[in-house]
């Protein structure tokens, strides 16, 4: 028996769609990455999507050369579908970084770098990304780009495009028959290198609180970093809502015990501070770490970016301490050259 046909929406070009004509956020995502190739691929039906294993060299679809001393231009696709802020930069420069790391490995030259999003940048955001591709092409010889929800649009709204249109955003669609398998929990990942988070506010406070084992910390907030990325990429309107409580949660747990011990010492220094709040999350924030289906060791890395916030701390002048460090970085990024890197265009 064949499957069930849907009929969902107008067919109006909303990337939105995507989540519900591909079962869910993951498939949404990897519908982006498809949609951007096959775009790409009616005025260039040479292009290639390059299969994740692991790593994709840093490229969703390219045309060109991938051998010695060939030539490429590469299209980024990232499902940006809640918009573009702070965290989603850092995202755009790993994704750069990894296409230029293997094209020097390898031996090949990046003409081109585009970035699709299907979402669009507020004045902010264009000021840095205007910003950032100038340095980026003027620093790697490279063309730099950006297609945006609205500029993707209007490619879609091409008679030329019109199979690729109907293809992810008609509003009939086969329905599956069998419901989704559940989502696998999220695990914890290695932080390999010992020295990351060297130059951070919450090694910084661990350091003033005479605590000199800091790796476990720099781990969960590593991992708490992939959490918050996989939840704001997906952009799942329950996760996005399960990840704020969690954070009031860490923030609440932290702030008790807090002054609970301003009102047991006047010591600058509180020797059981660190150990009280940390054993509170492992063991009392079992229902929010299930909510996201990730692990208590997450909210610790979630208590430690509330203290790299300048939020939280683990000495009475915490808020000192914080002031100073802020004080610092500015200091040292003022005397730096701001260089930075990015490049692509069809």
């Amino acid at each position: 028996m064949s499957d069930p046909i849907a009929v969902v929406g107008a067919g109006d070009i909303d990337f939105r769609f995507l989540e519900t004509r591909f079962s869910g956020p993951s498939g949404a995502r990897d519908a982006f990455e498809r949609l951007i190739a096959d775009i790409v691929g009616i005025i260039h039906p040479d292009v290639q999507e390059v299969q994740a294993n692991p790593g994709d060299w840093g490229i969703d679809a390219y045309i060109g050369d991938l051998g010695k001393e060939g030539e490429i231009h590469i299209w980024q696709s990232k499902y940006f579908i809640n918009g573009f802020a702070g965290t989603q930069q850092g995202d755009v420069r790993d994704s750069y970084n990894s296409a230029q790391k293997a094209a020097r490995e390898n031996g090949y030259k990046i003409a081109s770098w585009t970035l699709c999003v299907p979402c669009e940048l507020d004045g902010p955001m264009l000021t840095w990304w205007e910003g950032w591709k100038k340095r980026t092409s003027k620093a790697d010889t490279l063309t730099v780009s950006l297609e945006t929800a609205g500029r993707l649009r209007r490619r879609l709204q091409a008679s030329a495009s019109a199979d690729v249109r109907n293809h992810y955003f008609s509003p009939l669609f086969p329905s599956p028959s069998r419901p989704a398998a559940p989502e696998q929990p999220r695990g914890l990942e290695e932080l390999v290198d010992n020295t990351r988070y060297d130059d951070a506010l919450f090694v910084r406070q661990m350091d003033e609180a005479g605590l000199p084992e800091t790796f476990a910390a720099r781990e969960a907030f590593f991992n708490a970093e992939i959490l918050e990325r996989e939840v704001i990429d997906k952009g799942m309107a329950p996760e996005v809502s399960a990840l704020s409580t969690w954070r009031v949660r860490v923030s609440s747990t932290w702030s008790t015990a807090f002054n609970t011990s301003c009102q047991m010492s006047t010591d600058r220094r509180f020797p059981q501070l660190y150990s009280e709040v940390q054993e509170k999350i492992e063991t009392g924030h079992a229902q929010e770490a299930a909510s996201l289906r990730a692990h208590v060791l997450h909210g610790v890395g979630l208590l430690h970016q509330a203290v790299d916030n300048g939020r939280a701390g683990w000495v009475r002048d915490w808020r000192n301490v914080a002031e100073a460090h802020r004080a610092r970085i500015l200091t040292t990024t003022s005397s730096q050259d701001d260089g930075d890197g990015m490049g692509g265009e069809p």
